[in-house]
């Protein structure tokens, strides 16, 4: 399938801001038109999903976790990263959690890109109209603020005043989940592991490969490629190195500070509303250990968030 030229104008163009969860103070920017209605598919999806895992009486955690690759890394290696988290926290806190991952729900995962591909089919028989996510994603692909509209509704909205109360924990991703990652495989040191990682995938993931193009030879001459491009294949690599051992976790990623603001917020509405205070708050994990108390009240820098109208601009 694919989308006909006149019959679903281009969302490129097509933005709304506001709050995802009207009264819940936090705003972002979102693309309107078909992306906005797969999105809306999608949390119909997860809520189905979460209320499964609650009607087992599972205690519920949300995973935070960089997925973008934003800054050097690459977005199917966080998604293994995710996933390997996910695996590391069943397996140390038990069978009666349940953690919500979020590679298995963005298009940075190919599950996530299955999802909407198959919602794409389902709105294409009810409406008639031929939407094909390829074509979709190329021209204006999936916004930081789209995902966030998605995850605020999933993390604040319930039926009890909008105060979270589908999730017991929230677990950010940190620097040691990640090496934990890097280094289970047998390698001694960080170093050792991402490098050995690196040099794995390049040889055996066609899509990993094409995603760095080592450009070392001229294809059509079996040439060595010059200098500029030597340097930038170096960069590439460098740049992964550093991602994933000094920017590793959720310090460096744009969602999860949002998410951490999400936390927060939700934890100070919590005391405000109930007569038991700080016993009332989501509790927050950051490398498998429970936050320090003042972390419920401490925001960080916004990512994608955008600010209000009433904002003053900055100095």
């Amino acid at each position: 399938m694919s989308i006909r030229e006149g019959r679903i104008p281009d969302s490129s163009a097509n933005f709304e801001t506001g709050q995802p969860v009207p009264g819940f103070p936090v705003r972002f920017r979102w693309q309107a038109g078909v992306w906005f209605e797969l999105f809306e598919r999608q949390v119909a999806l997860l809520e189905r999903d979460i209320a499964r895992a609650r009607a087992e009486d599972n205690v519920m955690v949300f995973l935070s976790t960089p997925l973008s690759g934003r800054g050097g890394g690459h977005f199917a290696t966080n998604v293994e990263i995710a996933d390997h988290t996910t695996r590391m926290i069943l397996e140390r806190w038990g069978h009666r959690f349940w953690v919500l991952n979020p590679g298995r729900y963005q298009m940075e995962s190919k599950e996530g890109t299955g999802l909407m591909n198959l919602h794409a089919a389902e709105l294409s028989q009810e409406t008639g109209r031929d939407i094909d996510i390829e074509e979709l994603f190329r021209r204006s692909p999936p916004t930081g603020g789209d995902y966030m509209r998605m995850w605020t509704r999933i993390l604040i909205e319930d039926d009890a005043g909008n105060l979270g109360r589908r999730w017991d924990a929230f677990y950010f991703q940190g620097p040691s989940d990640v090496r934990d990652f890097f280094t289970e495989g047998g390698s001694r040191t960080w170093t050792a592991g991402v490098e050995e990682y690196f040099a794995r995938k390049l040889t055996m993931n066609r899509e990993f490969y094409d995603y760095f193009d080592p450009p070392f030879y001229d294809a059509s001459g079996g040439r060595l490629k010059g200098r500029r491009e030597r340097a930038e294949w170096q960069r590439r690599r460098d740049a992964f190195f550093r991602y994933y051992t000094v920017r590793a976790g959720v310090n460096f990623s744009l969602g999860s500070h949002d998410e951490w603001n999400l936390w927060r917020l939700l934890n100070e509405k919590r005391r405000d509303a109930s007569p038991h205070g700080v016993s009332d708050q989501i509790a927050g994990f950051f490398e498998d250990a429970q936050l320090d108390p003042a972390a419920t009240v401490t925001p960080t820098a916004r990512g994608y968030e955008v600010a209000s109208p009433e904002e003053p601009a900055p100095s």
